[in-house]
């Protein structure tokens, strides 16, 4: 079952918004850390990704991480 984060919700907030985000603020790591501690929804879907590779969350989630990594560049 893909997770809500791939799907755009009210307020427009989805995972290629939140990778926009990480690109913008420069430091991703501090952009990764702010989203985990104020959004509940983006924490759970980040513990339930921890130890997968980029391409089997991406699959999981219904999506071609091959796509998302033409985006970020």
């Amino acid at each position: 079952m893909a997770s809500s984060i791939f799907s755009p919700r009210r307020g427009g907030n989805s995972i290629l918004e939140a990778v926009g985000q990480l690109r913008s603020m420069g430091n991703p790591q501090a952009a990764f850390d702010q989203m985990y501690r104020n959004d509940p929804q983006f924490r759970q879907f980040a513990d339930s990704m921890r130890g997968k590779t980029p391409d089997q969350a991406f699959r999981e989630n219904g999506m071609d991480f091959g796509q998302v990594r033409r985006f970020i560049r």
